[in-house]
């Protein structure tokens, strides 16, 4: 489970994204984001 936060928490980073917390609250609002943040189309 600590491998898959710190992917969360590197994607995030690499989006450019500071406030985390913020990145994830969004991201769970938004279903494709991490499809899109990861290189993947749905």
């Amino acid at each position: 489970m600590a491998s898959l936060r710190n992917l969360a928490i590197s994607v995030h980073r690499q989006d450019g994204h500071t406030n985390i917390a913020a990145a994830l609250r969004q991201t769970a609002r938004e279903r494709l984001r991490p499809l899109t943040a990861l290189g993947i189309t749905g």
